[in-house]
C-alpha cells in the first residue's frame, strides 16, 4: 500500500512538474514575427511597410490579449508588416539594448510600449530587488533613470533607423482610478509624453483613452494590488490550459480591460492597436 502511495506521489509531481515546465515555455516563447525571426525570413526582400513595436510583455502578447497579431489582421492587406520586439518583464533600460534589434528590421514605422515594468517596480522593496535581480538591472529603478534610459531609445531609433517614431502612454495599472499604482501609471505617462514632446516624436495617448474609457464604470473595483502576480499565474493556467480567452478571464475577475491589473484582454489590446493603426495609416 505505502509503495502504491509514493509511486502516485511520484506520478503526480512529474506531471506537474510538466505542466509548470509547458506553462513556462508558452508563456515565455517569443512570437513567430520576432526581430530575428523577420530578418531571416525577409532577408534581401522588400516585404512591404514594416512597423516593429518595442516593448514588454503587454507587447510581446503571451500572457495578454496580442495587440500586434490584431493589427497584422487589420493591416497586412493593405501592405504593413508587423514586427513583435516585445519581451516579458522587461524595463526601459533592457529595451535600450535591443534597439539594434529593430535597426535590423529596417523598420517604416517603431511604436515603443515600455515602462509599466519600471513603474511596477517602484511599489515595494520586495519588487525593486525582483527587477534588479530577474532582469540585471546595474541599479534601482526611479522616475529619473526611466526617463534617461526611454530619451536614449529615441536618439538611437532616430540615429539608426529612418522610421517614423511614436510613444505609447502606459496602460492604467489596475481599474482603481482612486489607487496609488493607478496613479502611478498616469506620472510615468506624463513622463512618456515629455520625453515625445522633447525628442520630437510621436506621441500615442493610450494611458489618457484608457481614464476615459474607465469613468463609464458603474461600479469601481477596488484593487488589491499584492495579488497582481498570483492573477498572472492563474490567467497563464487559465489560458493556456483550460482554453479560456483572455476576455473570459478578465470577466472572471472583475476587470473591463485586463486580466490581472498589468496586463490587457482584447479589448484593452484592440485600443492599443486603434492607436497605432491610426499613426501608421496618417
Amino acid at each position: 500500500m505505502l509503495k502504491r502511495i509514493l509511486v502516485s506521489l511520484a506520478i503526480v509531481v512529474i506531471v506537474l512538474a510538466g505542466l509548470i515546465v509547458y506553462l513556462n515555455i508558452r508563456a515565455r516563447s517569443l512570437p513567430d514575427n520576432n526581430p530575428a525571426a523577420f530578418t531571416v525570413r525577409y532577408a534581401g526582400k522588400n516585404p512591404g511597410k514594416v512597423v516593429v513595436c518595442l516593448g514588454d510583455s503587454i507587447t510581446h502578447g503571451s500572457v495578454s490579449c496580442n495587440y500586434v497579431d490584431e493589427l497584422s489582421r487589420r493591416l497586412s492587406a493593405k501592405g504593413f508588416i508587423f514586427v513583435n520586439a516585445g519581451i516579458n518583464s522587461e524595463l526601459a533600460f533592457n529595451a535600450l539594448r535591443r534597439v539594434k534589434e529593430v535597426k535590423a528590421c529596417d523598420p517604416d514605422y517603431v511604436t515603443v510600449l515600455i515602462g509599466t515594468n519600471d513603474a511596477n517596480a517602484t511599489t515595494s522593496k520586495e519588487k525593486e530587488e525582483q527587477a534588479i535581480k530577474n532582469m540585471k538591472l546595474p541599479r534601482k529603478a526611479d522616475r529619473d533613470w526611466y526617463r534617461e534610459n526611454l530619451k536614449e531609445i529615441c536618439r538611437k531609433l532616430k540615429s539608426v533607423t529612418r522610421a517614423r517614431i511614436a510613444l505609447i502612454s502606459l496602460p492604467p495599472m489596475g481599474e482603481d482610478q482612486n489607487d496609488a499604482a493607478y496613479r502611478l501609471a498616469v506620472e510615468y505617462s506624463m513622463i512618456i509624453k515629455e520625453v515625445a514632446r522633447e525628442e520630437k516624436v510621436g506621441y500615442l495617448p493610450l494611458n489618457e483613452n484608457m481614464n476615459e474609457f474607465l469613468k463609464d464604470r458603474k461600479i469601481p473595483l477596488r484593487h488589491d494590488f499584492q495579488k497582481t502576480e498570483m492573477l498572472m499565474y492563474k490567467a497563464i493556467v487559465q489560458h493556456y490550459l483550460l482554453r479560456q480567452s483572455y476576455d473570459e478571464i478578465a470577466a472572471s475577475n472583475g476587470f473591463m480591460m485586463h486580466t490581472d491589473y498589468l496586463h490587457l484582454n482584447c479589448t484593452g489590446a484592440g485600443m492599443v492597436a486603434d492607436l497605432v493603426e491610426n499613426f501608421v495609416i496618417h
